[in-house]
This record gives C-alpha cells, structure tokens and sequence, in this order.
C-alpha cells in the first residue's frame, strides 16, 4: 500500500472529505489530492505529522508508511536511505555521514558549498555520461 492509499484509507475511514483532512492538518485540499494520488511521494515531516494528528493516527505509525520511520523487517542502512536505488549510492551516503560527523565543528556555509559542490558534480557527471 503507498502511502496516499494509506491516508486515503483512513481519511474515508473517518468520513472526511479532501478539504476537511486539509483544514485540519493546516494544508492545501490540493496538497492532499497530490499526496493521495501518488504524485506527492514524500511530503515533509512536517506535513506527515500534521496529516497523522489530523486523522488521529500515531505519527510514528505516518512515518513508518512514508519510509521515514524503521519498519521492523528492513535493514537499518535500507532504512536510513530508503530513497537511494542502489548499495553503492548508500555506501557513499554513509561514508559523506561519516566524515561529516567526524568534523561536527564544519560552520554552516561550509556545509552549504559542500552541497553546492555535490550538486555541481551530479550535473557534470550527468553531462559526461549525456555527451
């Protein structure tokens, strides 16, 4: 089951229309169509928590479904990088995690150009695989 299947679900379970599941959880009606129809896949936490208050559900129980929570059977490296498609992107991710935490003392804009450098990276590899 997806996760706009799941709030779905439950929202019709409480004979709650769009707009009331929206009022409720401080969010726009469309907001929740997009949820409910996939075309949101990963709303943010914030909005997660709000949807589970708004539909009386635990919102470790919403973060569970959204993949932000562990779910019992899944690999705990599985769980933290459950949107990397493959073993090697999470053993990159996991080595990017270590370093940062071995230097906790990086300021924010440090931070913030080692973004921008990844991201710069992501474009130029992207483009020398394209030419």
């Amino acid at each position: 089951m997806t996760l706009g299947e799941y709030i779905k679900n439950k929202r019709t379970e409480l004979g709650m229309s769009r707009n009331l599941l929206a009022s409720k959880a401080g969010i726009s009606h469309t907001e929740v169509q997009r949820i409910e129809t996939s075309e949101r896949k990963m709303p943010s936490l914030k909005v997660l928590c709000s949807l589970a208050d708004a539909l009386n559900i635990p919102q470790e129980e919403m973060l569970k479904v959204a993949g932000y929570a562990p779910a019992d059977d899944i690999p705990a490296v599985e769980r933290a990088f459950h949107g990397l498609k493959t073993r090697k992107q999470q053993e990159t991710v996991e080595k990017i995690a270590d370093g940062l935490s071995r230097n906790a003392d990086l300021k924010d804009e440090d931070l913030d150009d080692l973004f921008k450098q990844v991201e710069m990276f992501i474009e130029y590899a992207k483009r020398e695989k394209d030419s």
